[in-house]
């Protein structure tokens, strides 16, 4: 059975695979100029895109030799901070794609057409399951933008100041950032996807009243901070 962490954990449609090729290619380029010297002037679109490959690839490989003995990791080491490191690029990805489209969904929760005339019960408790979604989407945003903070920070270190032990000792540590990381980054990228779907489709014959408060409820639960 095929374990490998590359393929399941961060797994997206080939559509979306070239667009974060695109993505991982400017953000490498800053370490794959400090790994190549000469000021990246030998650097040409085909190398960047073969090492972003590499880099997306399940495997280290030997295309990351140059990363490797910039970044001063071995084997296993190595592989695990690759791994981290295309977990960032993966996950800073994601949140440019998605928040943007998140940010619609508090405009047209106010939109969407409900059936009939829910009683005041229901717009009253359809107010506050909104108001809560929109508060808990700011907070998700800052808390998503404040742990990729950590991995610019620290990128930013390694390329402007060469300071490779530090950038190192991110990577290696930086696993147990994915835990929230990835939990906030999952729910906002099933909020989008349903909420996409079930918008239009309610655009052209509107809701049920019940349906929709269901659909309010599971976005307040999904997007409100986990409990340690």
């Amino acid at each position: 059975h095929n374990r490998a962490p590359a393929d399941c954990y961060f797994s997206i449609s080939p559509a979306d695979t070239a667009r974060m090729l695109t993505f991982t290619e400017v953000e490498m380029f800053p370490l794959i100029q400090l790994a190549f010297g000469s000021g990246g002037s030998d650097l040409n679109p085909e190398m960047v895109g073969r090492l972003a490959n590499a880099l997306l690839s399940t495997n280290a490989d030997t295309r990351l030799e140059p990363l490797r003995l910039t970044l001063g990791l071995e084997g296993s080491q190595f592989r695990d901070g690759i791994f981290s490191w295309k977990g960032f690029i993966f996950y800073k990805w994601q949140f440019s794609e998605s928040m943007a489209a998140l940010s619609k969904i508090g405009p047209e929760m106010d939109a969407i057409k409900i059936k009939g005339r829910p009683d005041r019960v229901s717009r009253e408790l359809a107010a506050d399951l909104k108001k809560t979604i929109r508060d808990n989407i700011r907070a998700t945003a800052m808390n998503c933008s404040r742990v990729l903070a950590l991995y610019d920070d620290a990128f930013r270190d390694l390329v402007q100041r060469g300071h490779t032990a530090a950038f190192r000792k991110f990577l290696l540590d930086a696993p147990i950032l994915f835990v929230d990381l990835g939990h906030m980054m999952g729910m906002v990228s099933h909020i989008v996807s349903y909420w996409t779907y079930r918008f239009r489709s309610a655009e052209k014959g509107g809701i049920d009243i019940e349906e929709y408060l269901d659909i309010l409820r599971e976005f307040a639960v999904g997007l409100a901070p986990r409990r340690h």
